[in-house]
């Protein structure tokens, strides 16, 4: 029989030397960049599709590394 394999450890990818010294405002835990959106509007669609989906309550926010927006966890 096959032994189970253990989980590994996501491969982190390089972040942009000029992104901010790897501030979590744009990567995720991955270390791949997180997901962009082009507006609040657009930002807050998804939020809310996200939250009614899967009970995920996520806060957008403008990014001061892109420019664009994307979406964190709440902070309480």
């Amino acid at each position: 029989m096959a032994k189970a394999r253990r989980g590994r450890k996501p491969v982190r990818r390089a972040r942009d030397p000029d992104a901010g010294g790897g501030t979590r405002e744009h990567w995720r835990a991955d270390g791949a960049p997180k997901s962009q959106y082009g507006s609040a509007d657009e930002a807050n669609r998804y939020a809310l599709q996200v939250r009614l989906e899967d009970g995920v309550d996520l806060d957008p926010y403008t990014c001061s590394i892109c420019g664009h927006w994307h979406l964190g966890n709440r902070r309480h």
